[in-house]
This record gives C-alpha cells, sequence and structure tokens, in this order.
C-alpha cells in the first residue's frame, strides 16, 4: 500500500511539473513591450474585408434609399526600423452597385520623406512630422495598443507552426477609437459621438503572442456598428434619416522578426513631383473663369 501510494505521489509530482506555467496578463505586457523595443526589422501581411450599407429612411427613390459598398484589401509589408525605412503595397478591389474598381497602391517611407504611387502615378512628400514614422511601424502600433486594452489569455495554438498564446483584448474607448480610426480612416471621426459609438458597437479583437519571444504574431478585429446621423454628427435636417451599417474583418500576420531587410526606393519615386510642386503648378494654371464688365 505505501508503495501504491509512493508511486501515486511521484506521478503527481511529475505531471506538475510538466504544467506550463502561464504570465499573468501584465507581466505578458511587460515582456511584449520589452521584446517589441528590441524590433530591428519585420514583415506584416494585411487582409481586411469590409461591408457598408448606407440607408436613408427619407428617401422615396427605393433605388437610391439602400447603397451598398464592399472592399477587399489584401497587402503586405516590411520594416527596417534601424533604416527607419518602411515598404507596403496594397491592392484594393470596391464592389458596388455600379460595378467592381480594382486599385493597386504601392508606398514606401524613408526618414522623413514618404512616396506613394496610386495605380502608377508616383508622389513625393517630403518633410514627413517625426511621429509619422512611428505610426508607420506597425509593430510598435500593435504593442502599444493592446498595452493600453485589458487583455485575457484564453488559450494556446500555433501561428505559423510556432506556440502562441491567445488572447481577447477588451479597449477602453480612446483605444477602440483608434482601430476604428485604422478600419475606416476616411471617415472625420472628431465630429462623432465616440462614446456613444463604443457602447452600441460590437467588437471582437483576438491577437496571438509568441510563447518564445513575446512578439505579436496575429491580430484578428472583428467589427460590427451602425452609425445614425446623430452619432456621426450630422444635421438630420439636410442629410434626412441616414444610417450606416458596417462590418469590418481585419487580420494582420506578422513574421521575420529581425531577419535582414534592405528597403530601397525606386528611382522614379525619389523623382517624382512633391505633393507641394503639384499644388504650386495647380494654383498656377490660369482660370478658366472669364469675367466680363
Amino acid at each position: 500500500m505505501k508503495k501504491l501510494l509512493l508511486l501515486l505521489a511521484l506521478m503527481v509530482i511529475a505531471f506538475s511539473g510538466c504544467v506550463e506555467e502561464k504570465p499573468s496578463p501584465e507581466e505578458l505586457k511587460v515582456m511584449m513591450i520589452e521584446s517589441v523595443e528590441e524590433v530591428e526589422t519585420a514583415a506584416f501581411a494585411v487582409d481586411t474585408d469590409q461591408t457598408i450599407k448606407v440607408v436613408n429612411q427619407s428617401e422615396t427613390n427605393r433605388t437610391l434609399r439602400t447603397m451598398s459598398f464592399e472592399t477587399r484589401s489584401v497587402g503586405d509589408g516590411e520594416l527596417n526600423v534601424t533604416a527607419r525605412a518602411m515598404k507596403m503595397t496594397m491592392t484594393t478591389t470596391s464592389s458596388e452597385d455600379m460595378g467592381e474598381v480594382v486599385s493597386k497602391m504601392e508606398m514606401y517611407m524613408q526618414g522623413d520623406t514618404m512616396y506613394t504611387n496610386v495605380d502608377g502615378n508616383w508622389t513625393r512628400m517630403p518633410g514627413m512630422p517625426e511621429d509619422m514614422w512611428d505610426q508607420q511601424n506597425q509593430v510598435k502600433t500593435q504593442a502599444e495598443l493592446l498595452n493600453a486594452s485589458e487583455i485575457k489569455l484564453v488559450g494556446s495554438e500555433k501561428v505559423n507552426g510556432e506556440d502562441a498564446y491567445k488572447v481577447k483584448v477588451v479597449p477602453d474607448t480612446e483605444t477602440f477609437t483608434m482601430i476604428l480610426n485604422q478600419q475606416m480612416g476616411s471617415m472625420p471621426l472628431y465630429t462623432m459621438n465616440m462614446t456613444e459609438i463604443f457602447e452600441e458597437s460590437k467588437m471582437e479583437w483576438t491577437t496571438w503572442i509568441s510563447k518564445e519571444s513575446h512578439l505579436p504574431l496575429k491580430n484578428q478585429v472583428a467589427l460590427e456598428l451602425t452609425l445614425t446621423a446623430d452619432m456621426m454628427g450630422l444635421p438630420v435636417g439636410e442629410t434626412g434619416e441616414i444610417e450606416m451599417e458596417i462590418k469590418s474583418d481585419s487580420t494582420v500576420v506578422y513574421s521575420s522578426y529581425n531577419e535582414p531587410v534592405i528597403i530601397v526606393v525606386p528611382e522614379e519615386a525619389v523623382n517624382a513631383p512633391s505633393w507641394l510642386d503639384m499644388l504650386m503648378a495647380m494654383m498656377a494654371q490660369p482660370s478658366d473663369v472669364t469675367v466680363v464688365e
């Protein structure tokens, strides 16, 4: 009997030694931030689906009462933090009632200059503010958003063969606004009632953090919300009873941390006119308006 009890005790001790010790959410945040600070290079891939349905209850024409837009954006990029350089390409397919439109974008950032190619046309934007580079650093931005949010460890999964903690993220209003700005960058959020939008929206935010390196490996945000004219700060008397239903599902996968990355800006981009040159040229053009005395 004593031998049996001893054997059971040894089995319990052996089993307890195999149980994985998980860090607390706050400990994981600290380890992640420390690891991100050491990142010199990284690659990322983006896949976003977005559906927007605009309903105008005041419109008497049934054809115009509801308009729908669907957008699929797929892209990838590389970062060289040490050289303050980035490259990103993106293909966006937009579908609406009038048909389908495909747009291709290529962007580089080196130092304080951003180079953008939209459908074959290069423009150059020198003198970008210092914080613009940090905004383009996908890994650092993601880590800061996670650090500002409540996180819960909900399990373990593999991402591209690497063991990772699966984490559910619960943002506050400010972080939610930053995420919404990433998803809906063209919308003037400063006019909107973000507190009400935050309370009425549904967001499922999941991220995967490497168990070994403590770096983000994958981030997924599913968002659903309905915006009224009042929420958007629009004058109801002028716009009518408008509702905008938005569904967005975005996934970013991070890889190739600290592997060699050389980013070279194309010659045609370096020689492209700056946005200021283009603006001055437009202002210098004679007006087509003829004044009759």
